[in-house]
């Protein structure tokens, strides 16, 4: 348990106010960053991600009341904070120079390293307002695949959709049953989304129109909105190599596209209660950036 969070403090610069859709986008960039990914909002609009030094270097952030903060854990190689709660938790992952990814919770200003027992990796996605924990680490059991898993009340469950060659979960509900992910499904290992409900039930979820399954859901609030990511891909193999992606909305059964405009690429990865959403976008010179997606009515 160290000091987390650098006194290092930067000013917030909104670069540039993007308008499509039903949204008003809000481009974020670290100082001085190479490149910045959005990743987790809280009910109090706080954000976290990561961003690339200009020297190669990874760091998380988070950034609160206008202000950008790094977030290192201590020792590590590199740093990706992934969630923030309404609490003001983070939760991520580091790596040493072994490689390995290693979970984290950041609370009131002191780490708390994250594995999964007896797995050689561990990697957070997710962390509610209930404090429990979601992510993925590989399963010894089943060969090389994967398994998802929620960190409830200090103990570790095994989530993995039946069918499902491996699966990933990137966010739960507060009640710590409904949760998003997506799963590698047999026998073609083709990637869909799924959602689990408070029976415990799975179910695909899967981009209209796509010719080829490649749709990855990545958040859930309470409301119900799932947001997430899919591709258009002439092959099942295209669809694990980083394609293109378009955003999406689901919400009350109907789905919505989300682009930034003028990217090449966007990926909503969190959304609060309030419908705000995070993420990353590539601009046409092939960089990262972050972006706020603020509903315009609001």
């Amino acid at each position: 348990m160290r000091q987390a969070i650098k006194s290092t403090l930067f000013c917030l610069t909104l670069s540039s106010l993007l308008f499509a859709a039903d949204y008003r986008f809000v481009k974020i960039d670290f100082p001085d960053a190479a490149i910045t990914r959005a990743t987790g909002i809280n009910a109090r609009g706080e954000l976290v991600g990561f961003y690339d030094d200009v020297n190669g270097f990874t760091h998380g952030f988070l950034l609160r009341k206008g202000v950008f903060s790094s977030i290192d854990f201590p020792n590590a190689s590199l740093t990706f904070a992934r969630a923030i709660n309404a609490r003001g938790d983070i939760a991520g992952w580091f790596q040493f120079e072994d490689g390995n990814d290693h979970g984290f919770v950041l609370r009131d200003g002191q780490f708390t390293q994250i594995d999964f027992p007896n797995a050689i990796t561990t990697t957070p996605r997710g962390t509610n307002n209930a404090s429990d924990i979601t992510g993925n680490y590989p399963n010894p059991n089943c060969g090389d695949c994967e398994s998802g898993f929620i960190l409830r009340d200090g103990v570790f469950y095994d989530v993995h959709i039946p069918g499902g060659f491996t699966s990933d979960i990137w966010m739960a509900q507060d009640n710590g049953q409904v949760m998003v992910g997506d799963a590698a499904m047999k026998p073609d290992f083709a990637l869909h989304g799924f959602i689990r409900d408070k029976r415990g039930e799975f179910h695909l979820i899967d981009f209209p129109g796509l010719s080829v399954p490649c749709t990855a859901p990545r958040w859930i609030n309470e409301r119900g909105d799932v947001v997430g990511l899919f591709a258009h891909v002439s092959t099942i193999d295209d669809c694990y190599a980083g394609p293109p992606a378009h955003g999406f909305l689901l919400r009350q059964g109907k789905y919505v596209a989300i682009d930034v405009p003028g990217s090449t690429n966007t990926r909503p990865l969190a959304i609060n209660d309030d419908g705000q959403i995070v993420g990353f976008y590539t601009d046409g010179a092939g960089v990262n950036h972050g972006f706020r997606a603020v509903p315009k009515d609001e």
